[in-house]
């Protein structure tokens, strides 16, 4: 059976598959955990079209968890049939950002990319942070500023309540020579980022107010 997961999708399956696992934890009423059960399999199966018998039958395996071990076990096989983020080569990212030079290039060594919906990395050199994003069948790359500086708040990429820092870009002003500055908040902790992403609608979002 080939991968027909993408990444964020797997990432709502196992919240979702959470769900039971809490619900027995807090709740010994039979009828409340067969209800988030059942929600579960719904909002799972929601998220996918035109399955093949295979793949039903994968997806279907969420209901026999019945404890951690269950979840961990449903997640490790749920897993191999992720779509990993590209293997992208290093003349792949020059070409998503085709302004900067001397480009720093990510360790992809160091992404889990089967957990990962978009790469972010830092060059410590010139303070910069960068973003290299999905959107319709191409990777955009984007380059910006996050502060040091850290607070409790909502992530405009993840919309999780998370450290999050400001990210900020430059562009170029109306009048010659003249720049202004466009960002939001997002995660400090890329990974915690990727973790949260369970729909990619922020994250295209977000990259469309940045342009």
């Amino acid at each position: 059976m080939e991968s027909f997961i993408q990444v964020e999708q797997f990432h709502f399956i196992r919240e979702q598959a959470s769900t039971i696992i809490q619900a027995k934890v807090n709740s010994t009423d039979l009828g409340v955990t067969q209800a988030v059960r059942e929600m579960a399999m719904e909002n799972t199966r929601s998220i996918f079209t035109d399955l093949s018998e295979d793949q039903e039958q994968l997806l279907r395996e969420i209901d026999q968890i019945q404890d951690k071990e269950d979840l961990e076990s449903f997640l490790h096989q749920l897993k191999q049939y992720v779509i990993p983020f590209p293997l992208v080569s290093e003349k792949m990212i020059e070409k998503a950002f085709p302004k900067v030079k001397k480009l720093k290039q990510p360790d992809l060594s160091a992404y889990d990319l089967k957990e990962t919906v978009y790469l972010r990395w830092e060059d410590l050199g010139t303070s910069k942070t960068y973003m290299l994003m999905p959107r319709q069948g191409k990777l955009v790359g984007v380059s910006g500023f996050l502060e040091t500086s850290i607070h409790k708040g909502i992530c405009s990429i993840c919309n999780g309540l998370e450290e999050v820092a400001l990210f900020t870009i430059e562009k170029k002003g109306t009048m010659r020579g003249t720049y202004s500055k466009k960002g939001n908040y997002i995660c400090k902790d890329a990974a915690v980022c990727n973790q949260n992403l369970k729909s990619i609608d922020k994250l295209l979002a977000f990259l469309k107010y940045l342009q």
